[in-house]
């Protein structure tokens, strides 16, 4: 875990010392797959990890992102510019991601689907309505078993007769 926590330094030594020793160094990052150039002061990192979270699906992306940008908008900015289908369900802040690179909730079994994590945090809001800020890292990761094998929270709780919510989605406590 303590391996997680250091991935974002590690990111950021490394994008500088490419700034250091690129000679038309500036203090902007390029998008790989549009090849812009993109701000750090108005960008966000999406990645994106396989089952358990140990296969990377797409490596770290710099988005640019506008005021107000949500989780679930900054990371179809970056599905796209990593060229990944994706598939969403709900409508309005319910809105959330159900399939990435044709892998779906459901297709691993009955605990398995998409969860996110803004800067190694599993917010308790869905991304519809989780508002993300410049220099955040929207990460998005498969599991299998409800988000116990990557590192989620508890969320189901025992005796409760109700829907409770997980990240993307309600589920029905056993």
């Amino acid at each position: 875990m303590d391996f997680i926590m250091a991935i974002p330094a590690l990111a950021a030594a490394a994008a500088a010392a490419y700034l250091l020793l690129n000679k038309n160094a500036s203090s902007s990052f390029r998008n790989s797959e549009t090849n812009t150039r993109i701000d750090p002061s108005t960008s966000v990192t999406f990645e994106v990890l396989g089952p358990g979270g140990t296969t990377v699906v797409a490596s770290p992306t710099n988005v640019s992102i506008g005021a107000n940008e949500t989780a679930l908008s900054a990371s179809v900015k970056g599905l796209q510019a990593n060229r990944l289908a994706y598939q969403t369900s709900g409508s309005g802040a319910g809105t959330y991601i159900t399939s990435i690179n044709n892998l779906a909730q459901l297709d691993n079994g009955p605990l398995s689907g998409w969860l996110y994590k803004v800067n190694n945090t599993f917010p308790s809001e869905g991304p519809a309505v989780y508002r993300v800020n410049p220099g955040d890292t929207i990460t998005w990761v498969y599991t299998n078993d409800l988000g116990r094998d990557v590192g989620a929270p508890a969320v189901i709780f025992e005796g409760r007769g109700r829907k409770v919510p997980v990240n993307n989605y309600f589920v029905e406590p056993k």
